[in-house]
């Protein structure tokens, strides 16, 4: 999160650019280049993958797949609290929540 000053700084940035170039500026009003709420393959596919080491290693009494899969699901763990994080950072920064509608 932006201290005052900077996010006032910011907002004053943002003031010339809309004045000086209108059009310029509209291009990014409520936009997003990516939807943080929108889950990544990547970390889905991650998911996934951890829950079938978990019940593949139980069944086959594996202890190493348990083991591995344990590791990967603390992991995921992390970096599903990790990305919550970032989303509501973001959108306590004054960003309005990607919701899809404009």
């Amino acid at each position: 999160m932006l201290p005052d000053r900077e996010r006032h700084a910011l907002r004053e940035i943002e003031a010339e650019l809309r004045a000086s170039d209108p059009a310029f500026a509209a291009a990014f009003n409520g936009r997003k280049l990516h939807s943080p709420k929108r889950p990544s393959l990547l970390l889905v596919l991650c998911d996934v993958t951890a829950v079938m080491m978990l019940l593949v290693g139980l069944f086959a009494r594996d202890a190493a797949l348990v083991l591995w899969g344990t590791v990967s699901a603390g992991a995921l763990v992390a970096w599903h609290i990790a990305r919550a994080e970032s989303i509501r950072e973001s959108t306590e920064d004054g960003a309005a929540p990607a919701t899809g509608a404009r």
